[in-house]
């Protein structure tokens, strides 16, 4: 049996010299923190879908199912890439999740960890929606935002009434209009633009 110096060891890769203990390479390491972070989370955080989620797909068979097939999804070419728009009659549809949108209907709480990351991960998707809300409307176009909860249960056929009016409106002429689907359109049109001017 020959022996081996520390040079020999380090050449061999990671080496266990304590009888009993794991191996480096068979540990499990422990997530690492990249910014404010973890991997972990950063991992989950990216498998959430941003496109074709269950209330997207919902949306788009309801608005088949009345009659109006025909919209592009994810369109490159309007501010935003809403989830469904219709370029000739300029209505773009966002279906926004609860959670990562920060709904104001539904008062969802801040994760208890890292509380300061999540409250700015929130602003800063809020601004953006606003923004392009902002954008949208300056071009003439007529913006509908669907709430995830406002599509459960029995409420789908109220929302879709509402995103349905809407279409109708803009073959009349009518452009620059936000509303919040499922929730009395003349009520929340002035809510979202009280929220621009601030």
């Amino acid at each position: 049996m020959s022996e081996t110096g520390p040079a020999e060891v380090e050449k061999a890769g990671a080496v266990d010299l304590e009888v009993g203990s794991v191996p480096a390479s068979k540990a499990t390491p422990k997530p690492k923190i990249t910014g404010e972070v973890s991997v972990a989370t950063r991992h989950v955080m990216q498998a959430n879908k941003s496109k074709n989620t269950k209330p997207e797909l919902r949306m788009r068979q309801a608005l088949r199912e009345a009659g109006y097939p025909g919209y592009r999804l994810h369109w490159k070419k309007c501010a935003g890439k809403p989830d469904i728009c219709y370029p000739g009659r300029k209505v773009a549809i966002f279906v926004n999740g609860c959670y990562w949108h920060h709904c104001p209907h539904c008062n969802l709480p801040v994760p208890k960890k890292n509380v300061d990351f999540w409250v700015e991960k929130f602003r800063r998707n809020r601004e953006r929606d606003e923004r392009n809300l902002r954008l949208l409307m300056e071009d003439g176009w007529d913006v509908v935002v669907v709430w995830e909860c406002a599509m459960k249960g029995d409420r789908l056929d109220g929302c879709v009434a509402d995103v349905v009016r809407s279409i109708e409106l803009s073959a009349l002429g009518i452009h620059g209009r936000s509303i919040e689907a499922g929730y009395g359109c003349a009520r929340k049109w002035k809510t979202w633009h009280k929220r621009l001017r601030h």
